[in-house]
């Protein structure tokens, strides 16, 4: 067994302790409270958190030297980014086994570009051992995108350090996240439904360049998926549209609930599975929105709220000025306890993500 420790000075561990540890159970590291402080459990790890006065102490094991690397990047990434203000100082100790590849990182190759709308496409990937990505309560990954014209990419390396090492010039890489459409172990194949929201991001710019034979990384999965439950709520924009959809299609028969999907127009409708008793009701966009919420936020409050909250669970994932008013009105107005609702800021508006990661957590906390 390998392991590294640290304590991070941390005077304001009281402001952030939270967010970090329900960032560590989103992205597939549950944490369950101990005598001494937290543990982490990963399928690469785990991780001791012990808080103390103004300090972080963290101990990391793990079998091997790849997913020692592995949760020793996750708990560096995920803490700084949301504490970035804080600019904390994170040095490990303990075992060195140089740089590894990650763990998590499969090399799929583009089999087939599916138009579902005149904006939406599914890319179906094809891959070996994808047995990680079959699971419903994580459902987002981060592809990791061939560079134009480099027919043998370079993919990235962990580091002692917790930092993940990128190649550079000619072969440095783009990466976004994506909701995972369906997987289907046996056959090797995995969607990932992408839209073309027509602006020069390195996500779009690289579905319209991407052909069969295309090489992608994919890492993950993380993220909360659905919780099983006899009644939903689901709300999401285009970016939320796939989560939405593979709910839908894995929900039990007697589910009842309703999907609530705003698009930019009756073009970008799509026929979808599901429950007979989940109503999916299509919002359009009236215009170019020019203030911060839009008719999804609308069509939330406008619900009959007077049903009861028994059994209820909310999924959104859409822009996050109506993530954050959406969940500020579940939790404040509606008072739908926090652990019946899953939210996703997918994306925000007059901001890269390259933007909202140097800014750090504040800029998606709602």
């Amino acid at each position: 067994m390998l392991a590294a420790h640290t304590t991070i000075s941390f005077p304001r561990i009281e402001d952030f302790l939270g967010d970090i540890l329900d960032s560590l159970t989103a992205h597939d590291m549950p944490v369950t409270p101990s005598a001494a402080g937290y543990v982490a459990v990963s399928p690469f790890g785990t991780a001791r958190l012990v808080p103390g006065p103004q300090r972080l102490a963290i101990e990391i094991s793990a079998s091997s030297a790849a997913e020692l690397n592995r949760v020793r990047y996750a708990i560096t990434g995920l803490i700084g980014f949301v504490a970035k203000s804080e600019d904390l100082s994170i040095a490990w100790v303990g075992d060195e086994v140089g740089p590894t590849f990650p763990p998590d990182l499969r090399i799929l190759t583009v089999e087939e570009i599916r138009p579902l709308t005149p904006r939406m496409r599914r890319v179906i990937l094809a891959g070996e051992d994808l047995t990680r990505f079959d699971t419903p309560d994580q459902i987002h990954v981060r592809l990791l995108f061939q560079p134009e014209g480099v027919l043998t990419p370079i993919w990235p390396a962990l580091d002692d350090a917790g930092l993940i090492v990128w190649p550079r010039g000619g072969q440095r890489l783009e990466s976004r996240v994506y909701t995972v459409r369906h997987v289907d172990v046996a056959e090797g194949r995995l969607w990932i439904d992408i839209y073309d929201h027509g602006l020069a991001g390195p996500g779009a710019a690289w579905l319209r360049r991407a052909r069969p034979g295309d090489l992608v990384g994919a890492v993950g999965p993380a993220a909360h998926g659905p919780k099983p439950t006899p009644r939903v709520l689901l709300v999401g924009d285009e970016t939320g549209l796939p989560g939405i959809a593979r709910i839908l299609e894995e929900a039990a028969p007697a589910t009842r609930g309703q999907a609530l999907i705003l698009v930019g127009d009756a073009g970008e409708v799509q026929p979808l599975k599901g429950p007979e008793g989940v109503e999916v009701r299509w919002i359009l966009r009236a215009g170019p929105q020019a203030v911060d919420e839009t008719p999804l936020c609308e069509a939330v409050r406008a619900l009959d709220w007077g049903a009861g909250l028994d059994g209820l669970f909310v999924w959104v994932g859409c822009e996050f000025h109506d993530f954050r008013a959406i969940r500020h009105f579940l939790r404040d107005a509606v008072k739908l306890p926090v652990g019946q609702i899953v939210a996703f800021s997918h994306w925000r508006r007059g901001m890269s993500e390259e933007e909202i990661i140097a800014v750090g957590g504040q800029a998606v906390r709602a």
